[in-house]
C-alpha cells in the first residue's frame, strides 16, 4: 500500500511542472518579448552619460517613452485577431509598465457606463464612445502572429509614431495546450455545446 502511495506522489511531482509550464506559457512568452523590446530600446535611448549610473539612465529613458498598445493580428489576414493575441498585448503591457514605461489606454470611454447586473465599465471598443479617437504616444506596440497545428509564433514591435520606424522587435512562441486552444481563434457561430444526437422532423 505504501509503495502505491509513493508511486502516486512521484507521478504527481513529475506531472506538476508540466501543468505549471502550460499555465505559464503566455506570460513567459510575453516577458521574453518585453525584455527583448526593452533591451533594444535601452541601447538606443539610455545614453552613455558618466554623470548618471546605467540604472538611472535607463529609468529616465523609460519614463520619457509613452506607448500605445494595439492587438497583434494574423500575419495572413491583418483584419483578424484572437483572444490569445489580445491577452498577449495585456501581458507585454504589464511588464513594460512595471519596468517604468508610460502607457496610454486607447480604449478609455468618455463616460462610465453602468449596468445593474454586469457592473461599471470605462473601457470600450466602440469608436463613438471613446474619450479620444487618437493617441499622443511616442511609440505603438503592434505585431503579428502565425498559427500552426501546435504553436503560435508572435512577432511584436515598437513603432515610432511619427516616422513609422521600428524601434525594437521581439519574438516568442506559445505552444498550444488544451487550455489555450479555445483562445487561438475568435469564437464562431455554432461554437460551444452541440447536441449529442440529431433528430429530424417528419
Amino acid at each position: 500500500m505504501n509503495r502505491f502511495f509513493i508511486t502516486i506522489l512521484v507521478l504527481a511531482a513529475l506531472l506538476f511542472p508540466l501543468t505549471a509550464a502550460a499555465a505559464g506559457n503566455v506570460p513567459n512568452a510575453a516577458v521574453s518579448i518585453a525584455k527583448q523590446l526593452d533591451e533594444q530600446i535601452m541601447m538606443r535611448f539610455s545614453g552613455d552619460s558618466q554623470d548618471m549610473s546605467r540604472k538611472d539612465r535607463e529609468a529616465l529613458a523609460r519614463a520619457r517613452i509613452m506607448i500605445m498598445g494595439t492587438t497583434p493580428v494574423n500575419i495572413n489576414n491583418l483584419d483578424e485577431a484572437s483572444p490569445l493575441a489580445r491577452q498577449m498585448t495585456e501581458e507585454i503591457s504589464r511588464w513594460l509598465i512595471n519596468a517604468g514605461y508610460r502607457f496610454q489606454e486607447l480604449r478609455k470611454g468618455r463616460d462610465i457606463r453602468f449596468d445593474k447586473l454586469k457592473g461599471e465599465f470605462i473601457l470600450t471598443r466602440d469608436v463613438r464612445q471613446l474619450a479620444s479617437p487618437s493617441g499622443t504616444s511616442q511609440a505603438i506596440l503592434a505585431g503579428t502572429y502565425v498559427t500552426t497545428s501546435d504553436q503560435v509564433r508572435f512577432s511584436i514591435r515598437l513603432i515610432h509614431t511619427s516616422s513609422n520606424e521600428v524601434l525594437a522587435m521581439g519574438t516568442a512562441t506559445v505552444p498550444i495546450t488544451d487550455d489555450l486552444r479555445p483562445l487561438v481563434r475568435e469564437p464562431r457561430p455554432g461554437d460551444g455545446l452541440a447536441p449529442s444526437v440529431s433528430t429530424r422532423l417528419q
